[in-house]
């Protein structure tokens, strides 16, 4: 097989998680780029994967979901036997696989998703339970029927074990000590039956500064010296109080404490308050909201980015500080800290998701449950260590002598880009600085594992045998068709399917046909892959391919069959039932030619040194043929739509949302106010503005309809030279007389009409 001499620890982890079936822990020092590599991942996997994490924040920032939603776990500690009788059952909620099996009640869309999973992504495990690990272990393989670790599924754990750490009562350690040898997850009873594959990434992003990131590795590892406790010293400055425009920002380890700076920094600004009020729409839990609901600022307030910008100008980052420059109830105009540029914010909209199983292509969707909108700062005077984590400062005040958690003081320390941007304004306990001592010997114990590249090749070749040998296995097939044959029930009386039972046989038959070739064809893999070391790949791929053109047109002819079959019923009465048992059969063989595909692309790409990613995988026109036959399929009498396959709970289509651009606009031609509107429809004064200034611009509302025809008029005489449409700028031209709806208006009144300043 072919393979690059020189390979960066993220290509290895890509490899890994592509070409193997290995569990993988993604780990490295703050700065190393892990959610970098994270979103690059499930933007270009093959695999059918999905993302959690264990708290709803962590989710969101990740493009995922919670654990205890996914999972439809309960919250509480999980004990992975029968609980014993001394254990004090109401001092604290636990769980047991018994008690789990009795209460469990997971929709069929949630059921169907893990059922297709093929990679687990868990971010953010610094913070996640053994015990809750363990639960993720038992669903898995409850749903899945398959009793390997985690059901079969491959697991990526991504996160740094020296950040903040889970969170255990006591009371709930005192029951779990007797399974666990600690809260981490490294010590889950799942990982002593599976290998786990270390991958450290170890390029710094974050910092360059040499004595400084040889503080931050002996903090990770447990390693300070007296000597990096004196260089601490040197920062220490009791009683700093940084001044306004410093660009400090003070971390402290407990929310109240950041609160009160920021509330009392906020106060003594001597400007007019302004109260910015977030959109949420749909389904957004508010313990998740990932900005302030009501965010409180002044002209000359000290702001932080909560996401990096995602225009291409690149202008700011999750965590770069700005102050406010002015603002009003049409919009927030900042400067970033360092810089005199001056631009306008945007809102920013964060996603809610939930994960489903595509009916047409059986892949996994994030499906859009409800959104989240706000411009994206918070005041960043102070912010607790916590909200933190992922964030770069320059400078920063260290407020953490009373750190509850070993892990606070790293996240800290390692938000810094350098040493000269640090100063301590409280002492720091020997205690609070060394780090939790499980983790050190986990690290320690990976790092005598070794170099895990070194198996690369011997783990790739098991899981391309693997794989292909699951592709021609018709097993799974032939036994979805048996149990679709024995539900023709005849005393059924209700459904008009009962007369479909030969044809329902006779597709039966048929699959038993095709399972004879592709069983002889699995034992002739095994005798090809045992001269795999000898010969390469070639042979594989060449009887893959040959194995390929056999099946795949007659398990698409057998497809379409039930695809026409399901055509000639669905005019019937009293057979929505049957119609979405036979999608769901169909299914079947749809999967199976999309397996035999990927199966031998897989090892087409390792034969040469290509990349799979998904994008590669379907062909434009198969995925227009399949798109065509499913919209036809999921219609009936070309009106009403079933949703996502499952046609047995269907549903008369719900009237089309009406366009909110639209719906302010027939308001306002209607003779209401702007501030009428915004009531009426419960959004900001400044969405309904803009709402109309995009009627402006495409010449359907006269700007005189908003202002006036002397501001109109004096804007438009005020824009003559001008070769910028910054607002920021142009209102410093046109200067305070103007505000910022105005000059939008004035704006969107010139797209319409170019030639009015010729």
């Amino acid at each position: 097989m072919h393979e690059n001499t020189t390979i960066t620890k993220q290509e290895l982890a890509q490899k890994f998680v592509n070409y193997t079936s290995k569990n993988i822990f993604l780990t490295g020092k703050a700065g190393t780029g892990k959610t970098t590599l994270l979103h690059k991942l499930i933007q270009t996997t093959f695999k059918k994967a999905l993302i959690v994490a264990p708290t709803g924040i962590a989710a969101i920032n990740a493009g995922g979901v919670t654990i205890h939603s996914q999972f439809q776990l309960p919250f509480g500690a999980f004990l992975p036997e029968q609980a014993q009788q001394d254990i004090d059952h109401s001092a604290f909620s636990f769980h047991t696989p018994r008690t789990l099996t009795r209460q469990f009640n997971m929709p069929a869309k949630k059921r169907k998703v893990l059922q297709e999973l093929e990679l687990l992504i868990i971010d953010e495990v610094s913070m996640l339970r053994a015990d809750l690990l363990d639960a993720i272990d038992f669903v898995l393989r409850h749903i899945r029927r398959n009793q390997q670790p985690f059901g079969g599924v491959q697991v990526l754990f991504i996160g740094d074990l020296s950040q903040l750490p889970p969170v255990v009562k006591p009371v709930e350690w005192q029951a779990m000590q007797r399974y666990y040898q600690s809260v981490f997850f490294f010590d889950a009873l799942v990982l002593k039956r599976t290998e786990l594959i270390c991958i450290e990434l170890d390029k710094i992003y974050r910092q360059d500064d040499r004595i400084f990131i040889d503080l931050l590795n002996n903090l990770r590892n447990n390693l300070i010296t007296e000597a990096h406790r004196q260089l601490l010293q040197q920062y220490y400055k009791p009683g700093f109080e940084p001044k306004d425009g410093d660009g400090y920002i003070t971390l402290t380890t407990h929310n109240a404490a950041a609160t009160e700076i920021n509330r009392r920094k906020l106060a003594a600004l001597p400007e007019k308050i302004h109260v910015y009020s977030a959109a949420v729409d749909r389904e957004f839990p508010e313990h998740t909201y990932p900005a302030e609901v009501s965010l409180e600022l002044k002209k000359g307030a000290q702001i932080m980015f909560i996401k990096n910008d995602p225009s291409p100008d690149k202008r700011f980052f999750n965590g770069k500080l700005a102050y406010i420059t002015q603002l009003d109830d049409d919009g927030i105009e900042v400067a970033l800290d360092g810089s005199r540029e001056r631009f306008l914010l945007e809102k920013y909209t964060w996603k809610n998701q939930r994960y489903t199983v595509n009916a047409v292509n059986n892949e996994i969707n994030e499906e859009v449950i409800g959104t989240f909108t706000q411009y994206p700062v918070r005041l960043a005077w102070a912010i607790t260590v916590h909200k933190s984590q992922g964030l770069t400062f320059e400078k920063a005040v260290l407020d953490v002598g009373n750190a509850f958690a070993p892990g606070q003081i790293y996240v800290a320390l390692s938000r810094l880009t350098s040493l000269k941007g640090l100063v301590l304004t409280s002492m720091l306990a020997n205690q609070n600085i060394d780090s939790d001592k499980s983790v050190a010997l986990f690290h320690r114990k990976q790092a005598e594992a070794g170099d895990p590249a070194g198996r690369m090749d011997v783990d790739r070749l098991s899981f391309l045998k693997e794989y292909l040998l699951r592709a021609f296995d018709f097993g799974l097939m032939l036994y979805v068709w048996k149990n679709h044959v024995e539900s023709y029930d005849a005393d059924e009386q209700r459904s008009a399917k009962q007369k479909y039972k030969d044809w329902a046989w006779e597709i039966y038959k048929e699959v038993e046909t095709l399972k004879v070739p592709a069983d002889k064809f699995i034992w002739q893999l095994h005798s090809l892959f045992n001269d795999v070391a000898t010969a390469g790949l070639v042979n594989v791929l060449a009887r893959a391919e040959a194995a390929g053109n056999y099946f795949i047109p007659r398990l698409q002819t057998i497809s379409d069959k039930v695809l026409d079959h399901l055509e000639l019923v669905k005019t019937e009465s009293k057979v929505k039932t049957y119609l979405g048992e036979l999608l769901d059969a169909e299914l079947a063989f749809h999967e199976s030619i999309k397996k035999i595909e990927k199966a031998i692309a897989l090892i087409k790409v390792q034969s040469t040194g290509g990349e799979l990613e998904k994008d590669t995988l379907v062909s434009p026109v198969a995925e227009a043929r399949r798109q065509q036959q499913m919209a036809r399929a999921l219609t009936i009498d070309g009106k009403e739509v079933l949703r996502g396959g499952d046609i047995r709970r269907a549903k008369k289509q719900k009237a089309p949302r009406i366009d909110t651009f639209e719906a302010s606009f027939d308001l306002f031609k209607s003779g209401q106010s702007i501030q009428d509107i915004a009531r009426e429809r419960k959004l900001s004064v400044t969405t309904i503005e803009g709402h109309l200034c995009r009627y402006v611009a495409n010449g359907s509302l006269e700007a005189t309809e908003l202002i006036s025809k002397d501001e109109l008029a004096s804007l438009l005489a005020a824009f003559g030279g001008l070769e910028t449409k910054k607002l920021s700028e142009i209102k410093d031209h046109v200067g305070q007389d103007y505000s910022y709806f105005v000059i939008k208006v004035a704006l969107a009144h010139l797209e319409a009409n170019p030639s009015v300043l010729d």
